[in-house]
């Protein structure tokens, strides 16, 4: 009974999580980001570092992926998955760095937000994990590697595609206008102390 405390404290804990991990990791990627302005400050100084962030940016404008390769990390023939996750994380790096430069200190206002970056980061810690596992167990010649690369290949192509629909959410318009609605109707629980809406059969 003294453990069942907790759910007191942890109510909703999946979305408490989830702001957690988005919020923990935005803190340090705001760091970094205040380290490149103080770079911009003293080009001449920095300029090794401020030539290496345009061309990232550069790349990224016309569709070349700058991302680090993973393949001396991974199986020979787990390569692909390796792709595909180091462009996931590529591109969660710059769906960050567009946040943090677009709302400031005020990030943590956008709840709709960072869940949708918690997903992501879930996502690409589960491809990261499931890779190395997996090249672990080809590596080593294990009973049922090649079950396990399997599994692995479907999960981070079906990772790959949920991260990116996250990250486009980020962006979309229509996401924008759904969190909008979503706030106002909200407000008019909160107003009204419960649901606005009629129960179907009248009550």
């Amino acid at each position: 009974m003294r453990d069942l405390r907790i759910f007191r404290i942890f109510e909703g804990t999946n979305d408490i999580l989830r702001l957690f991990i988005s919020l923990t990791g935005l803190q340090n990627a705001g760091k970094h980001l205040k380290e490149l302005q103080k770079a911009f400050k003293n080009p001449g100084g920095n300029f090794g570092t401020i030539m290496d962030i345009v061309n990232k940016r550069a790349k990224r404008m016309v569709g070349v992926s700058s991302a680090p390769s993973l393949d001396q990390y991974v199986h020979p023939s787990m390569k692909d998955s390796a792709g595909k996750t180091a462009k996931a994380i590529e591109d969660f790096g710059f769906s960050v760095e567009d946040l943090l430069i677009k709302h400031g200190k005020k990030i943590v206002d956008q709840q709709f937000l960072l869940w949708r970056l918690a997903e992501a980061t879930i996502d690409i810690y589960g491809m990261v994990a499931t890779l190395s596992k997996s090249s672990k167990s080809l590596s080593d010649g294990i009973e049922g590697a090649d079950y396990e690369a399997k599994l692995c290949k479907v999960f981070v192509n079906e990772a790959s595609t949920r991260i990116t629909k996250n990250l486009a959410y980020l962006k979309s318009s229509t996401e924008k206008e759904n969190i909008e609605s979503l706030k106002d109707a909200s407000k008019s629980v909160i107003e009204r102390g419960s649901v606005v809406q009629r129960h179907p059969v009248g009550f």
